[in-house]
């Protein structure tokens, strides 16, 4: 495979891991903030906090994490590709074991892509 293959796979999967933490903060801010009521049945109860603009900003938080680790893995499979492949599987991961309906496309992706570049550093 080319070099450009884990970093397309890498980034690809990691923004559309950063897209999906802004619907997350969109869906936050707008539908549960302003009015307090639209989502509260929608959330359960996590670490013992029920408030559910709180549990929702973690939730995004956590996920634009993993998602600029991607993108990091992707760029950093271009020099390193066995750190970067690291990156990208611990992003693809880690996002499918945590949120695994809405992070199945960029988990797929991530995984692919650090499994690539693992593979072609031996």
């Amino acid at each position: 495979m080319s070099k450009k293959t884990e970093t397309i796979f890498g980034v690809a999967g990691g923004s559309i891991g950063v897209i999906i933490a802004a619907v997350i903060f969109y869906v936050a801010i707008i539908n549960i903030w302003p009015s307090g009521g639209t989502m509260m049945y929608g959330t359960s109860e996590v670490f013992g906090i029920s408030d559910p603009f709180v549990i929702m900003m973690g939730f995004g938080t956590v996920t634009l994490i993993l998602g600029l680790i991607g993108i990091a893995g992707g760029i950093v499979a271009k020099t390193d590709k066995k750190k970067g492949g690291k990156l990208m599987l611990a992003s693809g991961i880690l996002g499918i074991a945590l949120f695994f309906w809405m992070w199945i496309l960029p988990g797929l992706l991530l995984t692919i892509g650090g499994i690539i570049a693992i593979r072609s550093s031996e």
